[in-house]
């Protein structure tokens, strides 16, 4: 572990600028460990180039997971567990694992706090991750808590899990249902961190990627959908749904206008196969408070709209005529 102390004439010099300096290093190096989450100011890591250093500031680099990431006191919601198998709901807002970019707790170390606690004996409690959701959706995620339970992934690969989603979208939606079918890849021109579709169909598209959506609710200038996958792709309902020009409410990546906290998406639905005893399992989940509120604010919105309508419509009662 290297440490680095800004000096008087460094005070309020930029972050990448400064290590390339104390480094002695170029300042793409600098710019590099910056991005790799290897940064750190105390315990807080510092994924901001242009970040302005203060004298006295003690930066260190080392190696996130040996990091101590300041921790969230969490509810951690269970629907299910046994032997193999946690079934939890991802908050939004949180990360699945720790990443470059993670700057604080994550689900999986909630995780193996309510495991401690639950299971004092088990000093190290085994975490197995199956699939993913992005930090700012909500919904079900299911960890296996033994390696025989780890062929639970073969059905992620086999496309056998049920998975639906409720999503907010912009614009009304003016299909009740549809399919999506196109191949999704990353797009390196955004450097990995977003992804792209490709035109084409078939089974043997790479990244074929499906999607099942139907009509819940419309608003006045949006749509709640619930989404059905057929495939499970990186960032699949929100590029399909941006894709037909409905992008995700709040959704920034994809081209959402509206400004929300979050982007408007939970994992309500999952079902798979246990791994170990080989019973169907099913769970559903009610969109969280922040979702449900977006909601009611849609209705009330509408209702408003068709009652000024209404009274647009209300023909105009003339005067009687005195005798």
């Amino acid at each position: 572990m290297e440490a680095f102390e800004v000096k008087i004439d460094q005070n309020e010099m930029r972050l990448d600028q400064f290590l390339a300096q104390a480094m002695n290093a170029s300042r793409k190096k600098a710019k590099q460990l910056i991005d790799e989450g290897k940064v750190f100011l105390g315990d807080r890591k510092i994924i901001i180039g242009s970040w302005k250093v203060q004298k006295g500031e003690k930066f260190e680099i080392k190696d996130p997971a040996d990091a101590q990431l300041p921790r969230r006191k969490r509810y951690l919601k269970v629907y299910f567990e046994d032997a193999d198998l946690l079934v939890v709901e991802k908050p939004p807002g949180v990360a699945c694992e720790r990443s470059a970019q993670t700057l604080s707790s994550t689900l999986v170390d909630d995780i193996n706090d309510y495991l401690r606690r639950a299971h004092p004996d088990i000093e190290h409690p085994y975490v197995g991750l199956m699939h993913r959701l992005d930090r700012e959706t909500s919904g079900l995620m299911v960890y296996t808590l033994t390696r025989a339970a780890n062929v639970l992934s073969y059905q992620f690969k086999r496309h056998t899990v049920g998975r639906r989603y409720m999503a907010l979208v912009e614009g009304q939606i003016k299909k009740a249902e549809g399919t999506i079918e196109t191949s999704i890849v990353k797009d390196l021109a955004a450097k990995g961190k977003k992804m792209k579709t490709l035109p084409g169909k078939g089974p043997s598209r790479v990244g074929r990627a499906v999607t099942y959506f139907r009509v819940v609710e419309r608003y006045r200038d949006a749509t709640l959908i619930e989404a059905r996958l057929e495939t499970g792709r990186t960032h699949q309902v929100r590029i399909h749904m941006a894709g037909l020009g409905h992008p995700v409410l709040g959704d920034k990546l994809y081209g959402s206008k509206t400004v929300l906290p979050r982007h408007a998406l939970h994992a309500a639905h999952l079902e798979f196969r246990h791994p170990v005893v080989n019973k169907k399992m099913t769970f559903n989940s009610k969109p969280p408070n922040d979702f449900q509120k977006l909601i009611e604010k849609l209705r009330s919105d509408a209702a408003g709209l068709m009652k000024k309508q209404k009274a647009a419509k209300k023909p105009i009662q003339k005067p009687a005529r005195r005798r």
